[in-house]
């Protein structure tokens, strides 16, 4: 009980050592260099529950609560990849290119070599007949992993394949088809 008192009021204690450690908290969070969960104190394994939770609404369909979970912790954390890439799959999913474009973008400037989230993006921009950035992002994926070892590359390589084919038939005169 004492020790949760004295904690307390080092809070709120406006000693200058105290004062010094929250103006530069602060000074870093507008700087972004300190997200919104840090600056409150919050737990990554708290977070980490989370965007579990969140991932398993996804996986079973039930969009909009991980779209709502996905929101809050992009308010709280911007600076994760992961929680801008889950967005941008709930986008694609709820078919919104432009916005889940958007997130995996944002989630390829935290991260640039998330080969998911580059060939998710991809894959939207295959679908809208955006040959050249679709064809790009592909390549960076199959590039990040020479091997052939990760299932998403693969996933690329064949996705290269589906854009050669979607050009021959975007090509042939529309009496030929």
């Amino acid at each position: 009980m004492e020790e949760a008192l004295q904690k307390r009021t080092q809070i709120l204690d406006p000693t200058p050592a105290r004062r010094k450690h929250v103006i530069e908290l602060l000074y870093r969070f507008l700087n972004d260099k300190v997200s919104l969960a840090e600056l409150k104190g919050m737990k990554k394994s708290d977070l980490l529950r989370l965007a579990e939770a969140g991932h398993v609404k996804f996986r079973h369909g039930r969009l909009d609560e991980a779209e709502k979970i996905f929101q809050g912790l992009i308010v709280l954390d911007h600076r994760n990849a992961y929680y801008h890439a889950m967005m941008g799959a709930v986008h694609q999913k709820k078919q919104r290119p432009v916005e889940a474009i958007a997130e995996y973008s944002v989630a390829l400037k935290v991260h640039p070599k998330d080969v998911s989230t580059l060939v998710n993006r991809g894959e939207i921009y295959l679908r809208h007949k955006n040959y050249r950035k679709a064809a790009e992002d592909f390549r960076s994926a199959i590039l990040y992993d020479p091997t052939g070892a990760n299932l998403w590359a693969n996933r690329a390589r064949s996705l290269v394949i589906a854009i050669k084919r979607s050009m021959e038939v975007d090509r042939t005169p529309a009496r030929r088809r």
